[in-house]
């Protein structure tokens, strides 16, 4: 039946065409599908689609980048504080120095090799304070070892620092809690006219030396600690030789708890200072074997010197020194100059 008499029926005719469409496409080359000369096409677009999507993506992307710039500087400028760090601890803690890395702090104090680096670990806490600490402690490192040579060890307790933190103090003794030691409700009866975080150190076990705080038994109060204003000098004097002394600190604020963990709100640590008599004496003290005058020669034989070992070893006469092998001769006749000579020298 010819075309032009057929009737078509609903969408034949058009699915037709696209399928005959579809079939061309997937018949063409691959160099015909990357770029198609005759109908101007890239991968399938024209120029001026390709302009279009281009054109989109670009407006999209740069429209995302100002609502994330907005939002970046308003937190930055008008939320997060930019003297402030980001994230704020909730209050400071405690650390002691010379920080120790075994329970006990061991030392000989007339040994310099254990003696020094303890000397060196606490000036270099001190001078990362950049206030002159060193000078501001002076009093405590007359023997420019910090006491650990001469008996008197002193350690520095430091609270460490926090930006943002606001100290509630007691200043009252009445303000103090109930745990608080009998001892601290003088100290902040006498010294509690300005904000201050009181320090408490006591022996737990072990004999107890005497304390001696600097600046004092506290710490000055206020929202920017910095310096020496942080640290706490403690030296020990009576310290115990040969003996384990355990300490334990605490400070004591409304808003700085005491936990259970190391350095929260307190500090435990224990110093040993080894004395060692026999080796202390002949380090520092000379001999005090009074000094023999030299006997002179005796008119009969030499005898050996019994307290010299190259005299007499193992027991056996050894025969005498040189200086007195001439006076034994001497004593036998023996001159080789008044010796007849039977023979003439070869």
């Amino acid at each position: 039946m010819p075309e032009d008499v057929m009737v078509p029926a609903g969408d034949y005719k058009l699915v037709k065409q696209i399928r005959r469409t579809q079939r061309r496409k997937k018949d063409l080359p691959w160099t015909k599908r990357v770029f198609d000369i005759d109908e101007q096409k890239l991968f399938g677009r024209t120029a001026f689609a390709w302009l279009r999507i281009t054109l989109y993506y670009l407006f999209l992307y740069f429209l995302i980048f100002l609502i994330v710039a907005f939002w970046v500087t308003i937190l930055l400028l008008a939320i997060i504080d930019p003297k402030k760090p980001r994230w704020l601890k909730g209050h400071p803690g405690l650390s002691m120095v010379p920080n120790q890395n075994r329970s006990v702090l061991e030392y000989f104090t007339h040994l310099a090799n254990e003696v020094n680096p303890i000397a060196d670990r606490i000036d270099d806490c001190l001078n990362k304070l950049n206030d002159n600490a060193i000078d501001f402690f002076s009093d405590f490192n007359q023997d420019t070892t910090w006491g650990y040579a001469t008996g008197k060890p002193t350690v520095f307790i430091k609270l460490n620092k926090v930006i943002g933190f606001q100290p509630e103090t007691y200043d009252t003794p009445d303000d103090l809690p109930k745990n608080a030691p009998s001892s601290l409700q003088g100290t902040v009866g006498k010294l509690g006219n300005t904000p201050k975080i009181w320090l408490t150190c006591e022996v737990t076990e072990g004999p107890k030396p005497d304390m001696v705080f600097y600046p004092g038994p506290y710490f000055e109060a206020s929202e920017e600690m910095t310096g020496v204003t942080r640290v706490v000098a403690i030296q020990m004097n009576k310290m115990p030789k040969n003996s384990k002394v355990f300490f334990h600190c605490k400070v004591w604020a409304r808003n700085i708890p005491i936990d259970n963990y190391q350095g929260t709100g307190h500090l435990k640590f224990a110093l040993n200072m080894r004395f060692d008599k026999d080796s202390n004496q002949a380090s520092t003290h000379k001999s005090t074997t009074p000094r023999q005058d030299p006997v002179p020669p005796a008119d009969g034989p030499a005898e050996p010197n019994k307290g010299r070992p190259e005299d007499q070893l193992g027991g056996l006469e050894m025969p005498p020194s040189p200086e007195n092998e001439r006076d034994a001769l001497d004593k036998m006749g023996y001159n080789p100059q008044k010796e007849d000579m039977t023979e003439p020298p070869s």
